[in-house]
């Protein structure tokens, strides 16, 4: 119960946040945010279930003519504002070892929306990682010269805007130019939220649905071999508002994640004419399978319908990359087809799934290199 009301006081504060925005009231968004703390939030979830939600929505409400430019500006710089004043609350790990990994990140060329940018950077430092953050529209050689000067482990690129992924093939020429191309690179924004395909045609190595996905994904990429790491964040409740509406929208998710998945020739060409009635039925699989957790908030029924999915889907010509993919489209289905609060809170139990989807993909990929 304290869970539900926990996440059901976000979904009013997010609510209240977005307001504030409209209103271009700094002050407003600032009690908010201490409203937030007050309650008990912690500055991550600041982050992740206010900050990040308006900032999708804003940019949604921007393309729909519903925001200006100005009213953009605005709502951008007080996040950034808060996000500074909150900073001194992460409560930083300390590093997995004497030498911690070292992430540079900064935003491709002409890219000059750099919060999620920003909040990765600041999960990463948390996390006991040596950051090395660059900002806004980091020209491509000042770029590879900064991960080449601090000895990158990792490299996070940034493109808010569909138009500015193109800098990141550049990018990966440009590093293996420099004979860096070892060094593995995770891209994040808008564009890899609604389209996750568009990460298998650039030559990088990961993206991630969040902040606290990208450190999980980045760890377990450098853990050794036979080393413990923690495994994915167990999903908040959902309020029972959000399963209701969820339940109502169930069939118009069905549709568009499957049509979304019929798109994808080389993924189609296996199941033959029997394509769509493939797809369809694992999206409605899903889709009970998720109503189930969130009713019983309990995530096992999830894990066991990945164990089933990964056993018999490959009968089908479904392999795990596949399955890995659908549920990316599925959280874009939900965020199509849900209001912003309702589809959060769905959200957080879709990428708790890809998460553990993630893990068996690598995990496949690593005993069959």
């Amino acid at each position: 119960m304290k869970d539900e009301q926990h996440t059901t006081s976000l979904s009013v504060l997010r609510i209240s946040y977005l307001d504030a925005m409209q209103r271009g009231s700094g002050r407003a968004a600032d009690q908010v945010v201490q409203q937030a703390l007050d309650s008990g939030t912690v500055a991550g979830e600041v982050y992740l279930d206010i900050f990040q939600p308006t900032a999708y929505e804003i940019g949604r409400l921007w393309q729909n003519n519903q925001f200006s430019v100005a009213q953009e500006h605005l709502a951008t710089a007080i996040i950034e504002r808060q996000m500074g004043e909150l900073h001194p609350l992460f409560r930083p790990q300390p590093p997995r070892s004497n030498c911690p990994h070292t992430l540079v990140i900064g935003c491709v060329p002409n890219e000059q929306h750099r919060v999620g940018a920003r909040m990765v950077a600041d999960f990463f430092e948390a996390d006991g990682w040596e950051v090395h953050y660059l900002g806004a529209a980091v020209p491509i050689s000042s770029f590879v010269e900064m991960a080449k000067e601090f000895q990158a482990d990792l490299i996070g690129l940034s493109a808010q805007m569909v138009y500015h992924v193109p800098h990141i093939s550049e990018f990966a020429h440009e590093l293996n130019r420099h004979s860096l191309n070892n060094i593995p690179v995770m891209v994040g924004g808008m564009p890899f939220v609604q389209q996750p395909e568009l990460v298998n045609t650039l030559n990088v190595r990961f993206s991630a649905a969040d902040a606290r996905q990208a450190v999980d994904r980045a760890n377990r990429m450098f853990a050794a071999p036979g080393s413990a790491v923690a495994p994915p964040r167990p999903p908040e409740a959902a309020p029972l508002a959000t399963l209701e509406a969820f339940q109502q929208a169930r069939r118009q998710i069905i549709q568009y994640a499957t049509a979304r998945s019929l798109e994808r020739d080389n993924e189609v060409a296996p199941l033959g004419n029997r394509a769509e009635q493939i797809i369809a039925a694992g999206f409605e699989f899903t889709t009970r399978m998720l109503e189930t957790a969130m009713a019983l908030q309990n995530t096992t029924l999830l894990e066991e319908q990945l164990a089933w999915g990964n056993q018999r889907q490959p009968h089908d010509g479904v392999t795990p990359a596949h399955l890995l993919s659908r549920f990316m489209l599925y959280a874009e289905a939900v965020s199509a087809m849900l209001p912003t609060d309702h589809a959060a809170a769905v959200n957080q139990y879709v990428h708790w799934m890809i998460a553990r989807q993630q893990e068996i993909v690598d995990q496949s990929r690593n005993s069959n290199p």
